[in-house]
């Protein structure tokens, strides 16, 4: 759990540090403040880089994508107001294709590790395994759904999440024990199970990253 440690201490410190330079520029003190530092893209950058690091490639991608097409409306390269449409469509052929390439039953797994991103929609899946590994949830202005009720998992095993805007729910046997280390600004993640058993088959461990969204886990 160092590493999750260690993502949250910087977190933390970017955040510090962005608000020292806002307060100081609000006291009246004559602070330059570069756009391309503090900013929304700047911001995307971040959470692209955290996403890169926890190995969510896709989200990671997302965002330096947002990243990428602020600047350029901030240089006058290209106006979001002209382009928004052509957005607008990649995502819906996205979920089309999505939808087509999915076969039949495709919301029901035997593997042993997941990894499912939800942006701007949501996802539900469901596994059935006898040694689940661990596995991660990326939830972005959309849901993701999690059923791990009819799996084993194996002892110390790892789900990471990330919301923004989103939300992710994880249904997990009453005798898992949980143990969350996960880092929530304006937002939580919660075990909301009422059956706990005391003589857990299996720790498993949730750690991430929460921001305008929430978590829960449920039996």
């Amino acid at each position: 759990m160092a590493s999750s440690n260690k993502k949250s201490a910087i977190v933390g410190v970017i955040l510090v540090i962005i608000g020292a330079v806002f307060l100081l520029d609000n006291l009246g003190f004559d602070i330059e403040i570069p756009y391309y530092l503090f900013s929304w893209p700047a911001v995307f950058v971040i959470l692209g880089i955290m996403n890169l690091l926890s190995g969510s490639i896709r989200a990671s991608l997302i965002f330096f994508g947002l990243a990428t097409v602020f600047y350029l409306h901030y240089y006058d390269v290209v106006r979001i107001g002209e382009i928004w449409p052509a957005v607008l469509i990649l995502i819906g052929l996205s979920f089309i294709l999505r939808r087509r390439s999915e076969p039949k039953g495709a919301n029901e797994s035997e593997e042993d590790y997941f990894d499912e991103v939800a942006i701007f929609g949501g996802v539900e899946k469901k596994f059935i395994t006898s040694g689940l590994q661990g596995g991660k949830a990326t939830s972005i202005f959309g849901g993701t759904e999690i059923d791990l009720r009819n799996s084993n998992a194996e002892d110390g095993a790892v789900i990471e999440v990330f919301c923004m805007f989103g939300g992710v729910e994880l249904m997990v046997p009453e005798d898992w024990k949980v143990q969350m280390n996960a880092t929530a600004i304006f937002g939580g993640f919660t075990d909301s199970r009422t059956n706990i058993s005391r003589e857990p088959t299996a720790t498993v461990y949730i750690k991430g990253f929460v921001m305008f969204g929430g978590g829960e886990i449920k039996s």
